[in-house]
């Protein structure tokens, strides 16, 4: 058996897939089927994501508003917090082209989900994007405008 960061490495991997190919089924099928209530906060929307039928309806307009996207995950930090239950703390990069925009759009955002063991599958039931606060963001852009010479000297 593989340690649990590989293990929720590979969940990862394959969340990062289905979001390139644009399969939000398949990112759907990654959540736990038999939790009650899944949580979800996506950095984009206002409220949280609960339940399965307000999932269903998230992925169904995401798939409506997207000509593309991909995603990305670096830096994963996860543990075990019970034989069946996971969670992990990692960075990410999304990728889209939104219908309606005139503009591609990236972002970077912090992540943490927490994921159960069915069998031998770990599957995600609760899962937050964190992005970073105005702040920082300005800080990033301010650090990228400095010229070459002056940082060198």
């Amino acid at each position: 058996m593989t340690d649990i960061a590989t293990e929720i490495e590979q969940v990862l991997t394959n969340l990062c897939g289905f979001w390139t190919q644009g399969d939000q089924p398949g990112i759907k099928n990654l959540s736990d089927p038999e939790e009650d209530t899944p949580y979800a906060l996506p950095q984009e929307m206002a409220a949280p994501v609960i339940g399965w039928e307000a999932l269903t309806q998230y992925y169904a307009a995401a798939r409506a508003r997207l000509v593309r996207c991909s995603m990305r995950v670096w830096d994963v930090h996860a543990k075990q917090l019970a034989p069946d239950l996971a969670v992990a703390l990692y960075q990410m990069h999304w990728n889209g082209e939104i219908k309606g925009f005139d503009h591609l759009v990236g972002i970077d955002s912090r992540v943490t989900a927490v994921f159960r063991r069915r069998g031998e599958r770990w599957l995600i039931c609760h899962y937050v994007e964190a992005p970073a606060a105005p702040m920082l963001h300005l800080q990033k852009y301010y650090a990228g405008n400095v010229d070459d010479d002056f940082e060198s000297a």
